[in-house]
């Protein structure tokens, strides 16, 4: 009996013990919470996540006003030669250049360091100025000149980060045509003359120049080099004139005695340009009916602008003569079809004539239509011009809608905000049955809601009133949004559910500031004429519409679709198919045209065959109707070819290993089969880390070096609920880092088995996968946007995603840079950082005639001088949107990226190496992918998962290696030597 009482009490001490600690758990766990939720509840705390230190140029113009700030009726002029103190090596003053005299600063860009040039300037009166250059575009990249400004050693407001001085370009001559008829895109040349501009915002946001208050005094103004050489005479600063209006021109040069012409019409074609700023924008084809010149059937180019005439700031000049002194009315034929207004500035012989010019909006038209200069009275303006050449001047603006821009800018960063607030209170898998109230927990929540969906809502109105009142297709997006919001607004709760549909909102607010900004214009003609003279017809007829229907149906039985530029048959004529788009295929052709064929003397066929109808290309060769060559295919088909003897051995032939040394060594492994080399890479994809260095920097992290810096580094942004990104997704490319850095191998040195069964390649599986369960790194992310609104401001990711940081995320620019990925320190010290990245290759067919022929067109082709030049036309034509990424080492050098990513990518391909292609190898990415679910998601144990990938894998290597007779290594070398004896 004495021990049964005496363990009750024992009893009840436990329990009271356990729910003591459960209690006093539950308080720690909602202390903790309470402290986070309050710590990153503070605006400051927020602020210095998701905001950038400057404040956008918007804001800007909005304290000028409040302050009362007035431009100054002040002219300073500063030398560009009289500069107070640079760090540039660069510099050189001459005494002459193009003509210019006088002391002239040239600066040219380094290849060790950032440089930055630095005047002192005396300002006489407070007040706002603008700044204008008079400059000369020094032989560069042929981009854009990029420069950052400071003022007092800091940025006045974020856009002075990226502020251009364009270069100017014009066709090198008139199309030619083909011998099939067809219109030839011509070359772009540049013109290099001095050129005087006003700073604008980058992204042409804003009709008027950027202004920068100063107060009376000392001030320096220091320019940082981004990209390309330039030379500078002077820098203004102030001297901004007042436009007149309309009705005080009309009066000044009714009074000089201008009448309206009479009986005359001067027409010219915009395809005729006389300067542009950007070599993308071109000619473009059109079939319309009215078109000038008529296609008839023909590829003509006859039209001018449309999609690559869309950019802010983008800048076109015509030249064209008028036989009198007079009053003249403006006509152009175009084409918009955009619910939003396109917006363009007019200047003639680069002044605007009156306020109204400086904002012109072309609105929404489902056909080619005359679009007469107007009030908005439909009252055409008269143009006082004078007998004699005059030039024209169209500007993209992006207008009104710019204030939608600012909103929809400022909304991502406060639904960053918020749904980074909302997740810290959450966590990552929240109790959907949970009562969370979050309106108590998190300070502000329905205030800043409520702030979110009244700047949304107002745009809504105001985007329909600028579509001249139908709603646009934005408009209605918003609206959706705007339903949501709604619904936290009623059931604050439903975010824990919703967080994530909150999250793509927000990135689908960033896509559309890229629509808003980028309204293209098409045009046919531009006329000056008599005010009384009629309007010519702007819409074609639907009969001329049907007709010219017709005639083309009919014609397509006989046309050649596929075909690019000159058709040839006779001589020496090698067959290329190119994996392309038409104008990535057509830049080829021409440049075979100039520079191969006149030195070998062998002609080139072009055919376009689309990239995803690589099936095409097999049965076509099988059938003995494929081409010689083909360009553009994708890195493993070149072995799936060889296999079946389809394709030539080009370490046959005796100048292979030199031609081999433009590549890295690593890049030609998937291409390698039996001893031979298959193919030959034309681009390179690769893998690097990319941040942001602001977030970085406040948080107090370096930029990782190795997986370790990684890990470590993981838990602060956790606890700051913010990530690490690693594209992959269980896929072979993502393990293959990690592969190759523990030094394990895919396949076994005769590639008849897999060698993932080794303990580094259980190693490295163990790691690429505790990336996901151990340190929860998100699966799937859009890791551009979160990057730009700073949600994940690091991880690792291909070329694409510079593509769009560099294009599509302005506002971060000079907050983000891209470093060689992480590695492994080796016990030597040196950190590999191994991995591989996808390519398109080149190929010689088996049955290719003339395989000489065919290797001196893949040396032409893929040479530094061709590789490079190509890569400058393809920018020149499409927009560094589509920067070729070659596999040539030397060519990446000339292409016009910057110094220091050139510097980066060449330090991560010092470790490129790739996967091998084998018989059968095709399961392997499937099964590394069926491995990587059944741990991260199943949670398996790496090492059964990975056992049953490595039996999958070598199941299906058999069972490819029994089809076509091979059991051992011995056998691999018996069936090549019969292939060889076979040829």
């Amino acid at each position: 009996m004495v021990a049964i009482t005496k363990r009750v009490p024992d009893k009840r001490r436990m329990r009271l013990a356990v729910a003591t600690i459960v209690l006093l758990g539950m308080f720690v766990i909602a202390s903790l919470q309470f402290a986070l939720q309050k710590a990153y509840a503070s605006a400051d705390v927020r602020a210095s996540l998701f905001e950038l230190p400057e404040e956008p140029y918007w804001n800007m113009m909005q304290t000028y006003k409040e302050q009362g700030y007035e431009i100054s009726d002040v002219e300073v002029v500063i030398k560009g030669a009289h500069y107070s103190d640079t760090n540039a090596d660069t510099l050189e003053v001459v005494s002459e250049l193009d003509g210019r005299t006088g002391e002239i600063l040239i600066w040219r860009e380094s290849e060790t360091m950032d440089t930055w040039v630095e005047w002192t300037v005396e300002i006489p009166k407070s007040g706002l100025y603008s700044m204008t250059f008079t400059y000369y575009p020094i032989e560069g990249k042929r981009a854009p000149i990029r420069r950052a400004l400071k003022i007092d050693g800091e940025y006045p407001f974020r856009e002075a980060r990226r502020f251009q001085f364009n270069r100017l370009f014009r066709d090198a001559a008139p199309p030619i045509q083909d011998n099939r008829g067809n219109d030839v895109q011509p070359a772009q040349v540049e013109i290099k003359q001095w050129i005087t501009t006003q700073l604008y915002d980058p992204d042409g946001l804003y009709i008027d120049p950027v202004l920068f208050y100063l107060e009376e005094g000392t001030h320096t103004i220091r320019l940082e080099a981004l990209s390309e050489p330039i030379a500078i005479d002077t820098i203004v600063l102030g001297g901004l004139k007042k436009v007149p209006t309309y009705e005080e021109v009309l009066n000044e040069y009714r009074a000089k005695g201008y009448k309206e012409v009479e009986n005359v019409f001067v027409k010219f074609q915009a395809e005729d340009t006389y300067t542009k700023s950007d070599a993308t924008i071109r000619r473009e084809f059109g079939s319309d009916p009215l078109s000038e010149p008529f296609a008839a059937g023909q590829w003509r180019l006859n039209e001018f602008g449309g999609w690559r005439w869309r950019k802010g700031n983008q800048e076109v000049t015509w030249k064209f003569t008028v036989p009198e002194t007079g009053f003249y009315k403006l006509i152009m034929r175009v084409y918009q079809d955009e619910h939003l207004p396109s917006v363009r500035s007019i200047r003639i012989d680069g002044e605007f004539l009156f306020e109204e010019m400086k904002e012109v909006n072309f609105y929404r038209d489902k056909h080619w239509r005359i679009e007469v200069f107007s009030d908005e009275n439909g009252q055409p303006y008269l143009i006082p011009l004078e007998a004699g050449e005059h030039t024209l001047t169209m500007t993209v603006k992006v207008g009104e809608v710019a204030r939608t821009v600012n909103v929809f800018t400022s909304t991502i960063r406060k639904m960053a905000d918020l749904g980074h607030r909302v997740s810290m209170l959450i966590g990552r898998n929240p109790d959907p049955n949970m009562e969370w109230e979050l309106e108590k927990r998190i300070p502000n929540l329905i205030e800043d809601l409520q702030a979110i969906r009244e700047e949304l809502a107002g745009e809504v109105d105001f985007l329909t009133e600028l579509a001249l009142g139908k709603r646009p297709i934005i408009a209605n997006s918003i609206l959706i949004v705007l339903e949501q919001l709604d619904q936290f607004l009623d059931d604050p709760d439903r975010m824990v559910l919703g967080l994530e549909r909150f999250q793509t909102n927000q990135q689908s607010l960033g896509t559309w500031i890229l629509d808003l900004q980028n309204k293209s214009l098409r045009m046919d003609y531009i006329a000056f004429a008599s005010p009384d003279m009629p309007e010519p017809r702007g819409r074609s007829s639907l009969w001329e519409r049907w007709s010219l229907s017709f005639f083309n149906f009919r014609d397509s039985f006989n046309k050649d679709y596929t075909g690019v530029g000159s058709y040839h048959e006779e001589g020496r004529v090698l067959e290329v198919w190119s994996l392309r788009g038409r104008e990535w295929t057509q830049i080829i052709k021409e440049m075979a045209e100039e520079t191969f064929t006149p030195v070998t003397g062998i002609h080139v066929n072009m055919n376009i065959l689309p990239s995803n109808q690589t099936q095409v290309l097999l049965l076509a060769t099988v059938a003995g109707q494929g081409p010689d060559l083909a360009l553009g295919v994708p890195p493993t088909m070149p072995v799936e070819f060889a296999i079946r003897n389809g394709l030539v051995d080009l370490s046959q032939f005796p100048d292979f290993e030199e031609v081999a040394q433009r590549f890295r060594p690593g890049a030609m492994t998937p291409f390698e089969y039996r001893g031979g080399v298959y193919a030959l890479p034309e681009n390179q994809d690769f893998s690097m880390m990319f941040y942001r260095t602001d977030i970085l920097g406040m948080l107090g992290l370096e930029p990782p070096q190795t997986w370790e810096d990684v890990y470590k580094m993981i838990p602060t942004l956790h606890a700051n609920r913010l990530d690490f990104y690693y594209g992959g997704g269980g896929s072979s490319a993502g393990f293959m880092p990690f592969l190759y850095q523990h030094g394990g191998q895919f396949y076994t040195d005769d590639g008849l088995r897999s060698a993932l069964d080794t303990p580094e390649a259980l190693q490295a599986f163990k790691e690429y996968t505790d990336l996901y369960t151990s340190y929860r790194i998100p699966m799937e992310a859009n890791f551009y946007m979160r990057m730009r609104t700073g949600e994940i401001p690091i991880g690792v990711a291909g070329y694409g995603v510079y593509t769009q940081l560099s294009t599509a995320a302005p506002e971060i620019t000079g907050w983000w840079e891209m470093a060689p990925m992480p590695g492994r320190m080796r016990e030597d010290g040196v950190i590999d950082r191994s991995a591989g990245g996808s390519s398109q290759v080149a190929i010689i067919m088996r049955d290719c005639d003339d395989p000489e022929a065919a290797w001196e067109f893949l040396k032409w082709w893929t040479s530094a001088e061709v590789q490079a030049q190509y890569g400058t036309e393809l920018e020149a034509l499409i927009g560094v949107e589509a920067r070729w990424n070659t596999a040539n080492v030397e060519a990446l050098k000339s292409l016009p990226w910057p110094r220091q990513d050139i510097e980066a990518i060449l330090e991560q391909w010092e470790w490129f190496q790739e996967i091998p292609v084998v018989l059968g190898g095709y399961y392997t990415d499937r099964h590394i992918k069926n491995a990587w679910n059944r741990v991260v998601l199943q949670g398996w144990n790496p090492m059964e998962a990975l056992e049953e990938a490595v039996r999958d894998i070598n199941r299906e290597l058999k069972r490819k290696q029994e089809e076509f007779g091979i059991t051992s290594a011995e056998d691999l070398r018996s069936v090549l030597q019969q292939a060889e004896g076979s040829d």
